[in-house]
Order: structure tokens, then sequence, then C-alpha cells
């Protein structure tokens, strides 16, 4: 799960970081430096996919705001694009947390076929 998370994320990163050097302009630092090599996770699953989630659903409010601001169709179709990686990701966030038993399934309503 994660690993698609920083695929994802990796991806966005890298094409927004081109859009940005195509121009001549500085991407900003990551913050890879602050990665350890500990194998002790300092967080519970339940935290790291919690607010992995929430980035994610941030993620795509900002591309949406940015794709709906910018004067650029190329930067508009690229935050187009992000938003759909997103949400193929923020799909199995819910999933997950609904299955370990983490949050509650939302109601659903009755098959009315089903109903006598």
């Amino acid at each position: 799960m994660m690993d698609e998370c920083l695929h994802t994320a990796s991806k966005n990163i890298n094409i927004f970081s081109s859009l940005l050097q195509e121009e001549n302009l500085q991407s900003p630092g990551l913050l890879d430096v602050e990665i350890t090599n500990s194998d002790v996770a300092p967080f519970s699953d339940k935290l790291m996919v919690f607010h992995a989630g929430f980035l994610f659903h941030l993620a795509t409010t900002y591309y949406a705001a940015a794709m709906i601001t910018s004067m650029r169709i190329d930067v508009a179709g690229h935050c187009d694009a992000s938003i759909l990686r997103d949400l193929k990701t923020i799909s199995s966030f819910g999933r997950i947390m609904i299955k370990k038993g983490w949050i509650e399934k939302l109601p659903q309503a009755d098959d009315r076929k089903e109903l006598p």
C-alpha cells in the first residue's frame, strides 16, 4: 500500500519538477534527508494509513485549485492527470481502514430489488 503511495507521489513530483526545470526554475527541495535507516516504525500502521490518506486527499484539493487557476493548459492537464492518479490511490485507503476495523463502513441503501 505504502509502496503504491510512494510511486504515485514520486510520479507527480517528477512531472511538476520537470515543468519547473523546463522554465529554468528551481524546484523545491524534498525532505528525503529526514528519512532514517531505522527498522522500527515510530508510528502505528493506523496513524500512517490515516495520515497518508489525508495527505492524498489534500493533494487532490491543491491540484484542483491549481487546475482552475492556472492559465497554462499543460499545467491544468497535468493537474487533472495527477488527480486521477491520486483518486486511484485514495480508493484503497477506505477499504483498508474498514477491513482493519479502524473506521466504520458507511451506511448503504437497501437493494430495492431484493426487498419483498
